[in-house]
């Protein structure tokens, strides 16, 4: 049911998005890079990869629909002398992220911010997939060496609380590229 919640809401974002970003600018992207588990001594450092679009609502603020395929590493324990290895598991997670600095007119680059809510799915070897929500924060720069083409490097906390209490909390370091449509 909370999946069917969030992918509705995710549907009339995107409609009434589209409205917006028939009469203004935004663009759509993919990224890759790191995922850096934060306090969790159980799992690795893993990979991610996913697609966003931006959708600019102010000359300072848009909004980023994305999808983000994460893996954690494995991680080797030594328990009673021998040692075992531990799946790391991997988290599919879709949400939106407010997005808010100085997008308006051409520079060469922008710094910005942002804030964002997400349902995530946590898959590991031998424990039941969880599916719970996740707030993250970060920061990122984008550089515009064209006005339709940008290169984009972040990093992004992303937290998500689980079953039970406690959570799992994720540095992410990504860069990526995006595309423009529209006019400025």
């Amino acid at each position: 049911m909370k999946k069917i919640v969030c992918l509705s809401l995710i549907c009339i974002f995107l409609v009434g998005a589209s409205s917006v970003a028939a009469a203004g600018k935004f663009s759509i992207g993919g990224f890759a890079g790191l995922n850096i588990p934060i306090g969790q001594e159980d799992m690795g450092n893993g990979t991610l990869f996913g697609v966003k679009g931006r959708v600019l609502l102010l000359p300072f603020l848009g909004v980023e629909p994305n999808f983000v395929f994460s893996q954690y590493g494995d991680k080797e324990h030594n328990v009673g002398g021998e040692t075992m290895t531990r799946e790391g598991g991997d988290i599919t997670s879709f949400g939106a992220d407010a997005v808010f600095g100085s997008f308006s007119g051409f520079s060469q680059a922008r710094f910005y911010g942002l804030l964002g809510i997400n349902s995530n799915t946590l898959k590991r070897e031998k424990i039941p997939d969880q599916t719970r929500l996740g707030l993250s924060f970060g920061a990122g720069i984008e550089f515009l060496p064209t006005d339709v083409f940008s290169i984009e490097v972040r990093a992004r906390i992303h937290a998500i609380s689980l079953d039970g209490g406690g959570g799992r909390d994720n540095l992410e370091l990504t860069a990526g590229l995006n595309y423009y449509f529209g006019p400025e």
